[in-house]
């Protein structure tokens, strides 16, 4: 396991958590908070450091490697609307449908998320080969 590896399964894990504790607003929003902004740092990371954006398009990654950057892709850019969705509900600024729509979207979110997590794994031979 790589040191990002790592930082994405303490990422995952706060997603988990922060997932668990829905119903718990003062825990799920500092581990959800936690989860995104360390998920969104690790890919800025990774963009800089080892090109990832080159790599995901080069067409070099075998369907394993590739299902991990589309849905790890997928949840990053829900990771936008769920924030602004949560933000709002915070601020009780929040539309009738809103607290629905974002317990939908985190659904799908956290099952992007996790598929990601499962599907990183394939990336270690990669990773090695570097």
């Amino acid at each position: 396991m790589t040191i990002y590896m790592a930082i994405a399964t303490v990422s995952y894990l706060g997603m988990v958590l922060g997932f668990a504790f829905r119903k718990q607003r003062k825990r799920h929003v500092p581990l959800m908070h936690f989860a995104i902004i360390t998920d969104l740092t690790l890919v800025l990371v990774l963009e800089f450091q080892r090109s990832a954006i080159k790599t995901a398009v080069g067409l070099t990654l075998d369907w394993m490697q590739q299902t991990h950057v589309t849905v790890s892709t997928l949840a990053a850019v829900c990771y936008i609307p769920m924030l602004w969705m949560g933000w709002a509900i915070l601020r009780g600024k929040s539309g009738p449908n809103t607290a629905r729509r974002h317990k939908i979207l985190g659904w799908v979110t956290f099952a992007l998320r996790t598929l990601g997590f499962v599907f990183m794994f394939s990336m270690i031979e990669r990773v090695q080969n570097l």
